[in-house]
């Protein structure tokens, strides 16, 4: 959730052209004022069995490099 939000924030204020750090500040307010206006839940995909098992392959991979 964290990299949608970076995301989301990153897209908002890629257009803009602020002149200084108040301006800049006053954008970031404003998205999350509009953000906030309008929440959504976010919804998990991922099944816990995927997860799991990616997590088995990555620590796999770990120690055959180490």
């Amino acid at each position: 959730m964290v990299e949608r939000f970076f995301r989301d924030i990153t897209v908002y204020l890629r257009d803009g052209s602020f002149s200084s750090i108040r301006e800049l500040e006053s954008s970031i307010t404003t998205f999350l004022a509009l953000r906030n206006a309008q929440p959504t839940r976010y919804v998990w995909n991922a099944k816990g069995e995927d997860i799991l098992n990616k997590i088995q392959r990555a620590r796999a991979a770990m120690t055959t490099r180490a």
